[in-house]
């Protein structure tokens, strides 16, 4: 069984982050303008820094995942707040009222 590292950002962390930043742009970004936006912000260092199989930071393919792993029971998507774009996703109805009513 894979064991999850509690020091590093998890998808569900960046879950509320990444509705907000959306919000900012008018409810609608980019998979690529996500992570761009999450890696100024966060700036990712060690294990997250680090390159993966992919050929991408192990912090981008974690804000990635959260995007592509729309079946997860908690995910965004599956709880209505958003809607998965050709690049990205747009808030829903009920992600405007949850970001507008979660803490800032």
């Amino acid at each position: 069984m894979r064991r999850i590292n509690y020091n590093r950002l998890q998808q569900a962390d960046l879950a509320l982050l990444a509705m907000q930043i959306a919000a900012s742009k008018g409810g609608t970004i980019a998979t690529s303008a996500l992570k761009a936006l999450l890696v100024r912000k966060f700036k990712p260092t060690g294990m997250d820094a680090a390159t993966n199989a992919n050929w991408q930071m192990n912090f981008e393919q974690v804000v990635g995942n959260l995007i592509s792993n729309r079946g997860m029971r908690r995910s965004m998507f599956k709880l209505g707040y958003a809607k998965r774009t050709s690049n990205g996703f747009t808030l829903t109805a009920a992600g405007w009222t949850f970001v507008n009513s979660a803490p800032h």
